[in-house]
């Protein structure tokens, strides 16, 4: 993937991962409790409460470079409602680990913006480190993430990268 060489594009992508964080993430997790009830609850508690400091921290940085924080769904983002009715624990973590995968995959084209994009973007050198620095953490966190939804999935997940 050729690195994001646009100052709207890498904000037009901090935007849409705001929204699923914020909002798309956590409608899933909390749909999924209503469903699941006491089983696999610890699971969905790390991945919601890592999603509220996803989100978190990219308000910071939203906030930070002067970007509008999304009230509304960013263009480019599909009107979507999570519905685990009827569906087992392993069916609901395979729809989740779909957008645990997006996620991993957006920050990692995120970190791998042309230095000068991020430059101009964040001018001052440490603030770049930092906000580098987080995002490798949300790199992390998708990944473990998805080793949590395939764990809940067991055995072959029906979602490859």
């Amino acid at each position: 993937m050729p690195p994001i060489n646009n100052k709207q594009i890498l904000a037009s992508q901090l935007q849409r991962m705001y929204w699923i964080e914020s909002e798309m993430e956590q409608l899933g997790t909390w749909e999924a409790r209503v469903e699941l009830m006491d089983e696999n609850i610890q699971a969905l508690e790390v991945l919601s409460h890592d999603s509220d400091r996803h989100w978190l921290t990219l308000e910071k940085w939203l906030t930070k470079t002067n970007i509008e924080v999304p009230q509304s769904r960013p263009k480019g983002i599909p009107e979507h409602t999570f519905d685990f009715e009827g569906l087992a624990g392993p069916d609901m973590f395979s729809k989740i680990l779909k957008y645990e995968i997006l996620a991993e995959n957006v920050y990692k084209d995120v970190k791998n913006t042309e230095p000068s994009i991020i430059a101009e973007l964040i001018p001052d050198e440490n603030d770049r480190n930092e906000f580098l620095d987080d995002i490798e953490q949300l790199i992390n966190d998708e990944g473990k993430h998805a080793d949590i939804c395939k764990k809940q999935i067991g055995g072959f997940a029906k979602v490859m990268y």
